[in-house]
């Protein structure tokens, strides 16, 4: 089973028919979709959009929802979009919504999803957003995080294989690292890199199959696909990568 942990779909960009046409196309068995957003007011508009879709294929996509981390009512509104729309996760954009993920104020919405048992995706790395703080993107800020929140469910998203991201998601237990656009990229720089980072990581159950694929920029499933199905690696570990890991923390497997 290929499970996609990281795409997006938002009004007014693309169909999801053809998202999911791509998706037949390259296999792809099922689609974690993400809201994300710089404000409330999108985001509600968002996560109504993602649910939406995940109702009508509830066979091929999921959904995490997002929320703004300082909002008052964060924790409440996480544990609604968990419990009432059937949401899997929470999706945080530090640079985009202007905040650092070390900052006191998210612990409050932290212990929420170790108190609902859904996992956080963080974006790191830089986004072309003129008003995004790149320096909230930094992965070491989610090494701090996970020392001080040791039972969280974090996955770094964007991982870079020769950054310190291989190493922060493998020293802690419950931190993961997606393959998102950057692995793939440097996967055509690099051959062999692949199996190179499974080797430093130590573990192949720590790394996560993602695309950042959305209805209007279909493409991006064979860009990051054809790296993983490339890896000179046992076809064990490259199964987990797929979809094997994915599957345990959304819960999908025993």
């Amino acid at each position: 089973m290929i499970i996609d942990f990281h795409t997006h779909a938002r009004p007014g960009q693309g169909k999801i028919d053809d998202f999911l046409q791509a998706m037949d196309e390259h296999r792809i068995d099922m689609a974690v979709i993400h809201a994300v957003g710089e404000d409330a007011e999108e985001l509600a508009e968002v996560n109504e959009y993602v649910y939406k879709a995940v109702q009508a294929h509830p066979d091929r996509l999921r959904g995490f929802a997002s929320v703004m981390p300082f909002a008052p009512d964060a924790p409440e509104l996480l544990q609604h979009y968990i419990e009432e729309y059937g949401f899997l996760g929470l999706k945080l954009h530090p640079p985009m919504q202007n905040f650092s993920p070390i900052d006191p104020g998210i612990i409050p919405l932290m212990h929420k999803s170790i108190e609902l048992d859904v996992p956080v995706l963080f974006h790191t790395g830089p986004i072309f957003a003129q008003k995004a703080v790149t320096a909230y993107g930094d992965p070491l800020l989610l090494d701090q995080l996970a020392i001080g929140l040791p039972e969280a469910q974090i996955i770094i998203a964007h991982g870079d294989p020769l950054g310190p991201d291989p190493v922060i998601a493998a020293k802690h237990p419950h931190v993961y690292m997606d393959t998102t656009i950057v692995f793939a990229r440097m996967a055509r720089l690099i051959p062999g890199i692949g199996k190179e980072l499974l080797e430093w990581m130590r573990t192949d159950d720590k790394l996560i199959f993602g695309t950042d694929a959305n209805p209007a920029k279909t493409w991006r499933f064979a860009y990051s696909l054809d790296p993983i199905l490339e890896m000179d690696v046992p076809k064990e570990s490259r199964a987990k990568i797929l979809g094997g890991t994915a599957a345990k923390l959304l819960k999908l497997t025993g």
